[in-house]
């Protein structure tokens, strides 16, 4: 059961589910513009000077979660943010059918390719991470250097940890569990607006058990949560309409294990050690499918370890993109 992965992975709207957690704080971006990719209007964001380092977000969410926790970067390389298709900025599917894993991977391309970028570095965060790994995968004479965050290798794993968390949502909070079973007696998806006011109830708490090694940091991300931030239709369509509890659409189908050790460009793995949704184990699989790559594990740091040991993230990504 993932009702608090997709929150957190995807940053869901935060501001919708606790109105009283509304933050004033002005979020400071680069100057940004919109590009036509794939025929669609792309909002993008550049700063900063030399090689072109773009930064995946989770998805149904867009980069705002990246400031300014990454901005430190740009003083040494020229730092892309984006919104994918149907996040953020840019422009909205007319129907949920159009937005695709593939497409997330062939909008990167069309995307270094408007704006003339040559090879890039690329690092992906979460849902990012598996798109990250797609594009390297499907177009590695366009990578130079790739950066894996918090993620997994396959739908496989994926799913694996909507079981573990569903087996630590009824151990650790029996009274939400006792409230989802008869909504999902009447066989309500989680994407039902019925099961996703009962997660609202238990929200802040999870947050902060299984998504921070320090339960205090979970408030330096509130402020980047809006109605703005996330598209639950671009999320239901690649994960399914249940992927709290069933992964499906195109993430059931993802598995990079084979493929990962043709990577040529050097990769770099990172873990968080308190990370209770996309658990060590699971990440530590890297090890095996990509030999070459160097693996971090952040030992106090749960799923945004930009967040919680923010000075040794920046070096580590600076020692690693030099």
């Amino acid at each position: 059961m993932r009702s608090f992965a997709k929150f957190v992975l995807v940053l869901v709207p935060f501001l919708t589910l606790n109105p009283g957690a509304r933050s004033q704080e002005k979020l400071q971006h680069p100057q940004g513009q919109f590009v036509t990719v794939l025929g669609k209007k792309i909002w993008y964001e550049s700063a900063g000077q030399g090689q072109p380092l773009l930064l995946i977000p989770g998805a149904g969410g867009s980069h705002d979660y990246f400031h300014p926790f990454l901005a430190p970067l740009e003083r040494s390389f020229r730092v892309i943010y984006y919104d994918g298709f149907g996040r953020g900025n840019s422009e909205r599917a007319k129907s949920p059918s159009e937005y695709s894993f593939e497409r997330d991977l062939d909008e990167i391309e069309a995307l270094r390719q408007a704006l003339h970028l040559g090879k890039i570095m690329v690092y992906g965060h979460s849902y990012g991470g598996f798109v990250a790994q797609g594009y390297a995968l499907k177009y590695p004479d366009s990578v130079s250097k790739l950066i894996i965050s918090n993620i997994f290798t396959s739908g496989e794993d994926f799913q694996a940890s909507d079981d573990h968390f569903t087996e630590e949502i009824q151990q650790f909070f029996p009274e939400f569990w006792a409230e989802l079973l008869p909504l999902r007696g009447k066989g309500l998806l989680s994407s039902s607006s019925e099961i996703q006011q009962v997660d609202a109830k238990y929200f802040l708490q999870v947050l902060q058990k299984f998504y921070f090694y320090n339960p205090q940091n979970a408030k330096s991300i509130a402020p980047y949560w809006n109605e703005h931030n996330f598209s639950p239709e671009q999320w239901n369509a690649v994960a399914g309409p249940d992927a709290d509890f069933h992964v499906g659409g195109d993430l059931a189908k993802l598995d990079f294990r084979s493929q990962l050790s043709s990577l040529k460009m050097p990769v770099l793995v990172i873990a968080g050690r308190a990370d209770g949704i996309v658990l060590p184990r699971l990440t530590e699989k890297f090890k095996t499918y990509a030999p070459k790559a160097r693996f971090v594990m952040f030992e106090h740091s749960g799923h945004y370890p930009f967040i919680e040991e923010a000075p040794l993230f920046l070096k580590t990504l600076q020692d690693f993109l030099e």
